[in-house]
């Protein structure tokens, strides 16, 4: 029995977005109730700020679990520490956990601070690059997604197995003899 070469590059080729699929469905348990400091995390790497409230607990957690990456080549502990910062000034538990409380209501905190207090100016968050929109659309902007470089590893390590196997099937198709004369 002999196998076609067109048969195997369409069985390669249904492993290959087979394997695709299941890389870019997220589980449903990662889907499920995350803990609160990987939804700080998460919201540090939605565009750089914390938006949300949480509790002071929720960012002691997020500190010790950062990712020494983003520790090492961000400014995410730093943010991290501002707003907890802001949520002590603010009573303690400015927030319910989930990054939809709200902070004490009035005036400014009295230490001094501008930026304390609800009166403070938004930064303007910078347009983002056309390369920052592809990772995004890619899904890769949470703490539990896989990593850009270990897909384009992926992408690379099966494009050099098809090409491995086409490699092998034509060495097979030259070594036939060819039909008797």
């Amino acid at each position: 029995m002999r196998i076609r070469p067109a048969a195997i590059t369409l069985a390669l080729l249904a492993l290959v977005v087979g394997l695709a699929a299941a890389a870019a469905t997220p589980s449903s348990a990662a889907a499920a109730g995350k803990p609160c400091w990987e939804r700080v995390i998460d919201d540090w790497l939605d565009n750089g700020t914390i938006d949300g409230h949480y509790k002071a607990a929720c960012y002691q957690q997020a500190l010790k679990h950062v990712p020494e990456d983003l520790r090492d080549y961000s400014n995410i502990t730093d943010a991290i520490t501002a707003a907890m910062n802001g949520t002590l000034r603010a009573g303690g538990n400015a927030g319910n956990g989930n990054g939809t409380g709200s902070t004490n209501g009035g005036g400014s905190s009295g230490t001094g601070d501008p930026t304390a207090g609800p009166d403070r100016k938004q930064q303007a968050v910078p347009s983002q690059s056309l390369y920052s929109q592809g990772i995004n659309h890619l899904g890769t902007t949470k703490a539990s997604s896989i990593p850009v470089p270990l897909l384009i590893l992926a992408g690379l390590g099966t494009l050099l197995l098809v090409s491995a196997a086409g490699l092998a099937v034509h060495k097979r198709l030259q070594a036939r003899p060819g039909p008797p004369a």
